[in-house]
């Protein structure tokens, strides 16, 4: 289960620096080259989604056990699958990375600063929505490529930016968290779970978007530095 977490966040990195890429040259295509790699990521993410449902009925206490039974199927099935496949994925992963590395070109800092600003400020809009909780996981996905990429580029690069990461990298991880709660609510009503282990996964969501509400507060501000404007 950890081999198949870390292989989805390798990919996760790889396809940010593909669209980093997009971004920088529009008629760039390596990030169609990845579209296979894309559903083997997919395929793995049905396992970890069952295994992040399990970890959260257990963290809320949940005690119905057809629903921790279904879940630990539900992986088990899921990894017999899986497995059964790797042949077929580890060609595919092979020929999509050299078709797509074949497309990589070299990156302009100023491009690279500027899909920053970009990403930022689309976080920083959605965060403002009236109805920001429809916009959570998109304002995430934004915070998660800028970690990702932050992650293999020099730090002098980003000096200009100025960016708080310990507090975008709370706030990205508060959001992940709700979302998959989230998605264990969802889950746990498409199965029928009981309405007393419901009321328990709902109260705990409320009480994660109060914190997100709080957190989220002058994003711009306390993301970019205290004088909010990037330097």
């Amino acid at each position: 289960m950890e081999y198949l977490h870390q292989m989805r966040v390798e990919i996760k990195k790889a396809h940010s620096l593909l669209k980093l890429q997009l971004f920088s040259d529009s008629a760039n295509q390596a990030i169609q080259h990845f579209k296979p790699v894309r559903k083997i990521f997919k395929k793995a993410g049905l396992i970890r989604e069952a295994q992040l449902n399990l970890q959260n009925i257990d963290l809320i206490r949940v005690e119905d056990e057809k629903i921790r039974l279904l879940l630990q199927t539900n992986i088990e099935e899921g990894i017999k699958i899986f497995l059964s496949n790797t042949t077929d994925f580890g060609s595919k992963l092979e020929k999509s990375g050299k078709k797509t590395l074949k497309k990589i070109k070299e990156i302009p800092d100023k491009k690279v600063l500027a899909f920053y600003r970009t990403q930022l400020q689309k976080a920083s809009k959605n965060f403002k929505r009236k109805l920001f909780i429809n916009h959570l996981h998109e304002s995430r996905k934004s915070l998660k490529v800028l970690s990702h990429i932050h992650e293999i580029l020099p730090n002098n690069l980003f000096e200009e930016l100025q960016i708080n990461w310990v507090y975008v990298e709370l706030l990205q991880q508060k959001i992940g968290n709700w979302h998959d709660m989230h998605l264990t609510e969802c889950w746990m009503k498409k199965n029928k779970a009981n309405k007393k282990d419901l009321k328990i996964i709902q109260k705990n969501l409320q009480e994660q978007l109060v914190e997100i509400k709080e957190i989220k507060k002058d994003f711009e501000i306390k993301a970019l530095g205290l004088n909010g404007n990037g330097g």
